[in-house]
């Protein structure tokens, strides 16, 4: 059988069962399949899969390429599954997937992939949406195409070009190369991201990843944690150069409790110290996440302000939001409000499972505004919300995020309609966007603007067959 033969009988399965979304979840229906999947650091392989003795199988991706290659290698080791692993119970096999391997065994399942993730007639129908007055697609639709299928700019391009005869002018190798360079893949996908993409399409970018979470102990968390307190402490009005703030951080995670800051009593340092400790306690925490327990993340907060007579404890007094358009809800409500907002939290943590990325992403606004609107301490409310949210973010996979000077505005734009209007979108497509921002940040390869000749011919042979 040919491999889009194939892919077309695995897509008929999900047609049927209702399922079939695009962009198409390989990690889904790997997990459907029951097979357990890994994200491991390999040198030469994209990936691998194993079946031993209990045939218990398991995937292995390899975490160090791009979003798009790992679903592309997922893709690739269900191809496997159902056509070349060997499953009968007391045996063992596994099949290496080498980078740039010529094996006719490899080279199906990288056909299957491409069709699987990127159906020849679906193709054809969103293409026929974006087509120009002369018939052909332009790079910038190319750009919303890929986004929808969640595969690269390349491979959608070239299947365009060579497979639908679609592009415009010479589209010879050299040429095509030499366009993608002029055309400036990263910057336009960012471009598109940030200013025109719509809710349905940010959705399909979110849903498309795959979540690599962070090790806090590696340079990758690391870097991370100092954007985040830095942009976080700026947020709140906490001033403190980015290299003293990198030095101080350093100083924590050599020293520990013999670090020389720990004795300092300045403002932006005390507040430092706090703000480290409230995120490395939601990034590596297995805890539960309950709103009953959020007086614990305002002590870590406020643990080395010199009098913490108010730590963890809820304001007794009215309070004003100079930004807030909402005002807070009484004092006296706020323990009957988080109780209740507890409740709600739990229900939904119980079905976590149940929910797709993209609806536990407007859960999770849901959540954070509540909360807000709470507001129930005298001071970090704003940090203890956002902790929270990355904390909810987390619990599912995904990376947490943080808010910098270019998008303050966006952010507190995005608060401002849901206090007026009611209106959860514009604060909901904020987390998304800033979700793929995090993955650009510790997936250094997400928007590239190199050309991966492996990718370009993997998809010249789907379309020569």
């Amino acid at each position: 059988m040919a491999p889009e033969d194939l892919a077309k009988n695995e897509l008929e399965k999900l047609r049927k069962s209702g399922k079939l979304t695009f962009p198409i979840d390989p990690f889904k229906i790997l997990h459907n399949a029951g097979i357990y999947v890994v994200l491991k650091s390999f040198e030469k392989l994209d990936g691998i899969i194993i079946n031993d003795e209990d045939n218990c199988t398991i995937v292995g991706i390899n975490s160090n390429e791009n979003w798009q290659r790992q679903r592309f290698t997922a893709a690739h080791e269900y191809c496997h599954f159902i056509k070349d692993l060997n499953k009968e119970i007391g045996t063992t096999d596994y099949i290496e997937c080498l980078k740039k391997s010529s094996k006719r065994i490899e080279k199906y399942a990288n056909d299957f992939a491409g069709y699987l993730l990127m159906p020849t007639d679906e193709l054809r129908t969103v293409c026929e949406q974006y087509k120009n007055k002369n018939g052909f697609i332009d790079f910038e639709s190319i750009t919303i195409i890929a986004e929808y299928f969640g595969v690269s700019f390349y491979s959608c391009l070239n299947r365009i070009a060579y497979g639908l005869n679609l592009i415009d002018g010479d589209i010879s190798s050299e040429s095509l190369r030499k366009r993608m360079w002029e055309y400036g893949v990263s910057a336009k996908r960012q471009e598109l991201i940030e200013n025109k993409i719509d809710s349905t399409l940010l959705s399909n970018v979110v849903s498309s990843m795959s979540f690599v979470m962070m090790d806090i102990n590696k340079y990758t968390g690391q870097k991370f944690l100092q954007n985040y307190i830095y942009n976080d402490n700026k947020l709140e009005g906490v001033v403190i150069d980015r290299k003293q703030l990198n030095y101080i951080l350093a100083d924590l995670n050599f020293n520990g409790t013999n670090s020389q800051f720990f004795e300092n009593d300045r403002e932006e340092i005390v507040m430092t110290l706090g703000n480290f400790e409230l995120q490395q306690y939601v990034i590596n925490t297995r805890d539960n996440i309950s709103f009953k327990n959020c007086g614990q993340l305002h002590s870590l907060l406020f643990k080395y302000v010199p009098y913490p007579d108010d730590n963890g404890k809820y304001r007794d007094e009215t309070a004003l939001l100079k930004r807030g358009t909402i005002q807070p809800v009484p004092y006296y409500e706020i323990n009957d409000r988080i109780n209740n907002l507890d409740k709600e939290l739990q229900f939904f943590m119980e079905n976590i499972d149940q929910y797709e990325i993209g609806e536990y992403i407007e859960q999770v606004a849901y959540f954070t505004y509540k909360f807000i609107v709470i507001h129930p301490f005298r001071d970090g409310n704003g940090r203890i919300s956002r902790a929270i949210m990355n904390w909810l973010l987390i619990k599912k996979k995904i990376p947490p995020i943080y808010i910098d000077q270019k998008c303050r505005k966006e952010y507190y734009n995005a608060l401002s309609k849901l206090d007026l209007e009611e209106n959860p979108i514009p604060f909901i497509m904020f987390i998304k966007k800033r979700i793929i921002h995090t993955m650009l940040e510790l997936h250094k390869y997400l928007f590239v603007d190199e050309i991966d000749e492996e990718e370009i011919n993997e998809e010249a042979e789907v379309n020569e067959n």
